[in-house]
């Protein structure tokens, strides 16, 4: 088995509900990974994610670069470089790239989102 890999091996999808998004899952499922989901997400200008939410599953953004703007369950921030956001079960959010570059994020979710 291996136990690393690049991101630019790995395949790029756009997630439902997102506008302008495209993620990289790295680790998860096919990597024998049982509780946790690690993906590279990257979200062009104006791209967004529609208001929604996780029932059964937290998650943590990481910004890598860029700017975002993030409401979760009514609580609005203006975020960028080196900052995190958590985001709860059952958790109402809505994120959007408010920067003229992309934004880039590592993007984690316990559990999975993804069964696999």
């Amino acid at each position: 088995m291996v136990f690393w890999k690049n991101e630019k091996d790995v395949e790029v999808y756009s997630p439902p509900g997102h506008e302008g998004t495209f993620n990289r899952r790295l680790v998860g499922p096919a990597e024998g990974i049982k509780h946790l989901e690690v993906i590279i997400g990257e979200m062009e200008p104006g791209g967004l994610a529609d208001p929604h939410l996780h029932e059964d599953i937290e998650q943590i953004m990481y910004i890598l670069s860029g700017k975002m703007h993030a409401i979760i369950e009514g609580e609005e921030a203006y975020l960028s470089t080196g900052d995190i956001v958590w985001i709860p079960k059952n958790a109402m959010h809505d994120i959007r790239n408010t920067g003229d570059e992309n934004l880039r994020f590592v993007l984690m979710y316990s559990p999975q989102k993804v069964k696999g």
